[in-house]
């Protein structure tokens, strides 16, 4: 059985309007996608289907948290995610020559097809709402960072180093050059 299968709406059967649904998305969701940035995660995903003759409206409506990895100290941090994204669909008429790709807000389907696969969409749209920055938001408003600890061993000057000098590299300095 398909694991993204719940993902997978079957438009033919509906009838034109709007259309509610409601999804769940934890560490599962993000194991089923190689490489992904976010392993670990609790978000909800409302999407308002609007099903129209001869194309669909989307909206995606995520909100949420993701974990990752903070950018200055490398503590797991919790990221909140609030964000909506509007799609629209439509039956391919044309060749891919013939497509405008300016329309980045709009997916091409088959007039073959029977369902609409929207876990790709989903695991982008997530993708696009988290910060650049993966910091705290106590450090962005000058409060105590979150773990001193490292950012105490990254400042570390290096006469205050606990590193040992290694004795092979002391004959590279009697080397005079012209």
């Amino acid at each position: 059985m398909d694991p993204l299968r719940q993902y997978q709406i079957a438009f033919v059967g509906l009838k034109a309007g709007v259309h509610e649904f409601s999804y769940e998305i934890d560490e599962w969701f993000f194991k089923l996608f190689d490489d992904s940035l976010v392993k670990k995660g609790r978000l909800k995903v409302h999407l308002s289907f609007d099903k129209g003759i001869s194309f669909f409206l989307l909206n995606f409506h995520i909100s949420g948290w993701v974990q990752l990895m903070c950018d200055r100290c490398a503590a797991d941090l919790s990221l909140p995610i609030e964000s909506e994204y509007p799609i629209v669909v439509k039956f391919d008429e044309h060749s891919e020559e013939e497509k405008d790709d300016s329309m980045a807000d709009v997916v091409y389907i088959n007039r073959s097809d029977s369902h609409l696969d929207i876990s790709q969409l989903i695991y982008e749209f997530i993708n696009l709402s988290i910060p650049l920055n993966h910091v705290t938001c106590d450090y962005l408003r000058g409060e105590k960072p979150c773990n001193t600890d490292i950012l105490n061993r990254l400042t570390l000057s290096p006469e205050n180093s606990p590193m040992v000098k290694d004795p092979r590299w002391d004959n590279l300095s009697k080397i005079k050059f012209n």
